[in-house]
C-alpha cells in the first residue's frame, strides 16, 4: 500500500517537473507560430472569416497580412467594415 501512494507522489512529481521543463518550448512555439482568425463583416448579414499567419495591418478600411496558407493579402474599402480578431493559436 505504502508503494502505491508513493508511486502516485512520483507520478505526479513527474508530472509537475514535465510541465515546468515543457513551458519554455511551449512558449517558444507559440511565440513563433501565431495563427489569427478574423471575421469581416461587409453588411449585417454577409461575414467572411480569413486564417492569418500574421497580419501587418488591421484597420477599419485596410487589412493587409500573410494567409495560413502562405499567400500575401491585402484588402482595401472606401467604406469602413466591422471585424474580429481572435488569436486561434
Amino acid at each position: 500500500m505504502l508503494l502505491t501512494k508513493s508511486g502516485k507522489k512520483l507520478k505526479s512529481v513527474g508530472r509537475i517537473l514535465l510541465r515546468i521543463v515543457s513551458w519554455p518550448a511551449r512558449w517558444i512555439v507559440s511565440f513563433l507560430f501565431n495563427e489569427w482568425e478574423i471575421t469581416i463583416w461587409y453588411d449585417p448579414i454577409k461575414k467572411t472569416t480569413y486564417n492569418f499567419k500574421w497580419v501587418d495591418k488591421c484597420e477599419s478600411k485596410h487589412i493587409k497580412g500573410r494567409l495560413v496558407s502562405g499567400e500575401p493579402f491585402e484588402m482595401k474599402t472606401q467604406e469602413p467594415f466591422n471585424f474580429q480578431i481572435k488569436k486561434i493559436k
